[in-house]
């Protein structure tokens, strides 16, 4: 006998098997044995049908998961693109992404990431004015030629230029502590103190500086010289000016004076005002070379 196939012909089949059956009830209705068969029936479609969103539910939650996941995953492990800055004859301020502050002096450059993830660390190639924010999870870091100095939030002033035989790094405010990459030697600074590298021994020292604020007065603009060497002078408005001068004479390299200049004076008038009272002489063998010779 074939299955039936609709309503009709199950109601057909019925009506045959109780024409065909002793019933110990009675008459077998076939409309009555229907209706209980459908209700068996139902509970356990209703139960698949619970059963089958549970599914889809749990099956889309693990697909969001699995989305959140990977989105960050990539997010922390994706490659930041890196910014840099250069200055020519003009110093720049610079917001970093955590809400730090530097001031960039002329001709320098400053390499940072687009964004910090678990580490805030910047490259400096020249001189700087830091305002770091606190961030006591994500210490700061700069690291300028062979040294690195790592901070949690202070303000203090790095010099590090590549042409320069030292580094120099000046703490205004704050603590931070400076370290030779080389062999991992590290001292703690304190305000008005200064860290000194020096490339050629990879010595790292450190002394007090009695005019700290001296070292970030070219943020107003200001050259300011009190009590330093001439040798000293000439390195930082070689940088200033992006020259080379050079100074032959030991006796004139360590002559000690006080000097104050406005950065919009020119190199040659500085030079002007300084020979008669340090006593030299100076020319330009080429156009970004100037020689400083003691006067007999």
């Amino acid at each position: 006998m074939n299955s039936p196939k609709s309503d009709k012909e199950l109601d057909e089949w019925l009506e045959l098997l109780s024409s065909s059956t002793h019933s110990p009830q009675g008459k077998f209705s076939a409309e009555k044995s229907y209706n209980i068969l459908q209700q068996r029936l139902q509970p356990a479609y209703r139960k698949h049908k619970i059963l089958s969103i549970r599914y889809t539910v749990a099956v889309a939650a693990g697909f969001v998961l699995l989305i959140g996941f990977g989105w960050m995953f990539y997010f922390y492990q994706r490659p930041v693109r890196t910014l840099i800055v250069s200055t020519n004859i003009q110093t720049q301020c610079i917001q970093l992404p955590d809400g730090s502050k530097v001031t960039l002096n002329r001709h320098s450059q400053l390499s940072y990431p687009e964004t910090f993830n678990k580490e805030r660390i910047v490259k400096l190639n020249g001189e700087a004015y830091f305002e770091v924010s606190k961030n006591p999870k994500k210490p700061f870091r700069v690291k300028a030629n062979g040294v690195t100095i790592r901070v949690l939030g202070t303000h203090f002033n790095v010099n590090a230029y590549a042409s320069d035989s030292l580094v120099e790094t000046t703490l205004l405010e704050g603590s931070v502590s400076v370290s030779n990459n080389a062999n991992g030697k590290q001292m703690i600074l304190k305000p008005n103190e200064t860290a000194i590298y020096r490339k050629s021994t990879g010595i790292l020292s450190m002394h007090i500086n009695a005019n700290a604020q001296n070292e970030i007065s070219w943020r107003e603009g200001v050259l300011s010289f009190n009590d330093i060497s001439m040798g000293e002078i000439a390195r930082q408005l070689s940088h200033h000016f992006n020259v080379t001068i050079q100074i032959k004479s030991e006796q004139l390299r360590n002559y000690k004076l006080n000097a104050r200049f406005k950065q919009n004076e020119t190199l040659e008038e500085i030079l002007e005002m300084l020979a008669p009272i340090v006593g030299f002489t100076y020319h330009m063998p080429q156009s970004n070379l100037i020689e400083l010779k003691q006067e007999n």
